[in-house]
């Protein structure tokens, strides 16, 4: 590897090698299916010497040449983990939340890496550390100075209408309902019950019924199956969300 190779963020060196781990492991249920399996690995660790740097507030390493000076040894150990492990520690996805540095301008990548190490990569989660009060503590712990924090808590309370989907019933939850509300959408977003009431939704034009109305997402009835159109919601404050949508793709509405 000659000087000019250039160092890579810490956690592609991680990644890269829990890859590889779990195509190994990949194999090995492939090959337990076929072959047998008389062995299992349990812990994998490595040392490497290497040449750590760090670049706008991001580690990283490369492999260190022969000889070289001012070499560290990184120790990386990795282990099993067990079904109640993964679920005690699981985040739920949040598909609809762009990270952190694309929904707020003008945010530096350094600025936005600060944020990410202390949790806050998206505005729902920077949503969470402000309802409990820890604006103060997350300023000083991502040292972002005070007028970017306060433009991006700006827009994480803003009221978003992000998509449509369906919703299926089984047949019969069908039948027990009346024919006005058996066929439902769902519109997620954020900030849906923060900012004014909710007066009413409209559909392609004609007013559809209001079933469920969270912060995150409101449930309608439709009078009659709609896979495409245009969604209206008007609200006491503000100017209405319209958004387009079309679930020819779900086959359902």
């Amino acid at each position: 590897m000659s000087d000019a190779t250039p160092a890579l963020p810490l956690e592609d060196l991680l990644n890269a090698v829990s890859t590889q781990l779990e195509r190994a492991q990949s194999a090995l249920n492939f090959r337990s299916q076929t072959a047998g399996l008389n062995f299992a690995v349990k812990d994998f660790a490595m040392d490497m010497r290497a040449v750590i740097d760090i670049e706008s507030a991001e580690v990283r390493v490369r492999p260190a040449l022969p000889g070289e000076a001012g070499v560290s040894t990184l120790r990386i150990g990795f282990t099993t983990v067990t079904r109640p492990m993964l679920e005690e520690h699981a985040v739920e996805f949040e598909a609809e939340e762009p990270a952190i540095a694309e929904a707020v301008d003008g945010l530096s990548e350094e600025e936005a890496r600060r944020l990410e190490w202390i949790g806050v990569r998206n505005l729902a989660d920077m949503q969470k550390v402000k309802a409990k009060g820890g604006q103060h503590e997350m300023r000083r712990l991502s040292r972002l100075p005070s007028d970017r924090l306060k433009q991006a808590l700006k827009v994480a309370d803003q009221r978003v209408v992000n998509s449509v989907s369906g919703i299926s019933l089984d047949p019969g939850q069908v039948q027990a309902l009346d024919p006005a509300a058996r066929h439902r959408l769902k519109i997620t977003g954020r900030n849906l019950t923060r900012q004014g009431a909710l007066r009413g939704v409209t559909v392609n034009g004609a007013p559809a019924e209001v079933l469920e109305l969270r912060d995150d997402a409101v449930t309608i009835a439709t009078p009659g199956p709609v896979l495409s159109g245009a969604l209206s919601l008007d609200w006491e404050e503000g100017a209405p969300d319209t958004l387009a949508f079309d679930l020819h793709q779900e086959g359902r509405a």
